[in-house]
Parts: C-alpha cells; structure tokens; sequence
C-alpha cells in the first residue's frame, strides 16, 4: 500500500484536464435523455415507441430528436472515457515506477459491487455492472498499440452486431411460437403485461425490487452476453486509443477534429436518420427492426459520438474556460456521482416510493423532468466542489478502491 499510495494522491485542480472533464459532463448529462424514457415508461417503450401513449405531436417530435441525436451516442461518448480513464491510471503508475494492475482490479471490482446496489436496488438499466467487467477484461489491452487498440475494438464492435444479425437471420428455424413469445416479452408487450410492470414500479419500494431484479438479471445475463459486452469492450478499446492520439485532451490539430466531425456525422447521422425512417416505413416490425434495422444505429451512434466529441475538443481547443464549460468540467468531476444521482433523482418522481408517476408523463414532459435535473446536477456539482474534493460516490469508489479513506474536504 505504500507503494500504491503514490497514485491515490488526490489530483489537484490545476493537474486536471479541462477538457476531458467537460466532455465527461457533457456525456454524463447526455445520457438522461435516453435513460428518462426507462425511469419513466414501460421498458419496452424505450426499445419500441409505438407501444405507449400517442407517438404523434410534440412527443414525436421529441422521440425523434432524442433518438437521432441522443440514442447510443452518450453512452458511446461514457464508454469511451471509461477506456481512456484505463490508460490514464496506466500512465501514471509507470510514471511513478508502480504496478497499477491491482488497484484497477480493485478499481473493477468495487465499481461491480456499487453497480450491483444500483441495478437491484434503484434501476434496472445499470451500466456500472458491464464497465467493471469489461473493464477489467479490456485492461489486458492496455499495452497494445494504438492501431491495435482501434483494430480490437473495431473487431469487438463487429462480433456484437453479427451476433444480432446471425441470430435474426436464424428466425425461420425457430420452434413455433417462440417468435411470438419473443415478440410479446422484448417488443410488443400485451396490455395486461404493461399494465403489471405499471403497477409494481408505481407501488412499495420492497415490491418494485421483485419486478426489477428479474429485469437486472436480463440485463447482466443475455442481453450482457448477446450485445453489451461487446458494444462496450469495444468503446473502451476505442477510448484508449483516442486517449493514446491525444484526442480527449484536446491536443490534436483542428484538422484533426474537424475531420472527426465531418465523418462522424456525415456517415452517422445519415444512418440513424435512415434507420429510423425504416423503422416507420416497416411499422416497427420486430424481426426486421429489433435485429436487422437498428444495426443502423448501432454504428451510427458509434460514428456520431465520435462527431460529438470533435465538437467539444474543437471548441475547447479554439474558446477560453468560461461559464458553461467550467459548468460542465465540474458536472464531469461527479460523472459517477451525477450518473447514480440521475437514478435517485428520477426514480423518485416516477416510482412508488415517491411520486409515483410511472407510466403518467409523455415524452415532451418528459424531456421537461430532463431540463429541470440537468439544471440540478450543474448546480448541485459546482456547489459541491466548491467545498469537497470529490463527489460523494467518487470519493466512496476511490477509498474502496485504495484501501483507505481518502481526504474528502478542500
């Protein structure tokens, strides 16, 4: 632990890289956009929007906008940086002549453990859980080459949307009636089923964990297995490789950066644009949409996470810090904090234990809750960070982590 101590130094202020922080913020907040529909809908709304409420109007204007824009492309951006955050810890240890492969397997673990708390016991959507895994299983990459990095997580990337296709294209061999009954469970649910998932999350706490571990398990078990950990480990690939070219610290030219927004989205917005038109045109039709339409998004998303990010690096590489970017720096400094407090947040104002408004708001209420806990989170982090070091559950993760507790207060 002496040795290790070294690296759990707590990272001064003027040490820290603005512009990761603030690409880090802007991803943190990102996510909710997506993730409201999940806290607030029956899950398979979020997946197919045609199976609750009205899709017509203003909720459909914000459907689209949310999906086009948002659908993907923030938890790219989150994975991402989870993969440079590897390299980062890499880098310093060899700094200081230390071996950093048990602190981030300790990392790992503890990660695992809070993103067990969160999935059972606040939100079934955790993506703590397959950062931790994949994490772990990804540092083993950590001392390939940059180009190794890319072609890794390219390959990764691919394997995860082959299983969908192979599994789609499989579908004529099905038993009779699994189609139907695959159909009714992940996209078409019945009425009765929809109203059965409204009535546990809108009733006690202790009876929504009933409804939700099921929903937990789904999601570490096949859904992890056939799609996530792939998608994943292949985003953290890339974000070490970006971490590598400079990229998050917004030290590459504006060439460079322009050339990630040029063919970010102007091969992935084209896509997520065509396949949702697909979708529409196809009436949703779930063996084309669940495993062959939305491959479009599953690489567009890709494509214009990475546009994003060339936005933000331009604009940190060409602007002076002001408002808004120290704003989101701080928000980025929380990420963990900010991303679990989302969780809180939200399932308050929907779930039986608070609010209850499960299944109440449609979609443009919806991204009204988005607007408002936004303005929360970049408040509540500034005021925090005016005092404290770190976030709460940072603070929490890195003491776990290094095995002692960790100054908290500035």
């Amino acid at each position: 632990m002496a040795a290790a101590s070294l690296i759990l130094s707590p990272t001064e202020q003027s040490d820290r890289i603005l512009s990761l922080d603030v690409l880090r913020g802007f991803a943190v907040l990102g996510i909710l956009i997506m993730n409201i529909q999940s806290f607030s809908m029956p899950s398979a709304a979020y997946l197919n929007p045609t199976v609750y409420e009205n899709l017509s109007g203003m909720d459909l204007n914000v459907y689209l906008v949310s999906h086009i824009f948002a659908d993907g492309k923030f938890m790219a951006i989150f994975s991402m940086l989870f993969g440079a955050s590897i390299i980062m810890l890499s880098n310093k240890a060899r700094r200081e002549h230390v071996n950093s492969g048990d602190l981030q397997r300790r990392r790992f673990f503890w990660l695992l453990i809070l993103g067990l708390i969160h999935a059972y016991f606040i939100w079934y959507g955790d993506i703590l859980v397959p950062y931790a895994i994949c994490g772990f299983v990804m540092f083993v990459f950590r001392r390939r080459k940059t180009k190794g990095l890319f072609t890794a997580g390219v390959v990764f990337l691919a394997i995860g949307s082959a299983i969908s296709l192979i599994i789609g294209y499989t579908i004529p061999l099905w038993e009779p009636g699994e189609l139907q009954n695959a159909t009714q469970e992940y996209w078409q649910p019945s009425s009765e089923a929809i109203a059965q998932e409204i009535e546990f999350y809108r009733g006690s706490w202790e009876r929504q964990i009933l409804y939700r571990a099921g929903q937990a398990f789904e999601m570490e078990t096949r859904v992890f297995i056939t799609s996530t950990f792939w998608r994943v480990s292949g985003l953290i690939l890339l974000g070490m490789g970006f971490y590598r070219k400079r990229v998050f610290k917004a030290k590459q030219s504006k060439k460079y950066y322009t050339k990630m927004i040029v063919y970010g989205f102007g091969v992935g917005l084209p896509l997520v644009a065509a396949e949702t038109y697909l979708h529409f045109t196809t009436d949703w039709k779930f063996e084309l949409s669940f495993f062959f339409i939305s491959q479009l998004n599953y690489w567009g998303s890709i494509l214009m996470a990475i546009g994003y990010i060339g936005v933000i690096m331009y604009i940190m590489k060409s602007a002076r810090s002001g408002f808004l970017s120290t704003a989101l720096a701080r928000t980025g400094q929380m990420a963990l904090t900010n991303y679990l407090l989302q969780s809180i947040i939200a399932t308050y104002i929907f779930y039986g234990h608070g609010m209850g408004m499960f299944g109440d708001l449609d979609r443009a209420a919806q991204a009204f809750a988005v607007l408002i806990i936004w303005v929360f989170l970049l408040v509540f982090s500034s005021f925090w960070l005016g005092y404290f070091k770190y976030g709460p559950f940072e603070w929490l993760w890195r003491s776990l982590s290094y095995g002692k507790i960790q100054p908290l207060a500035r």
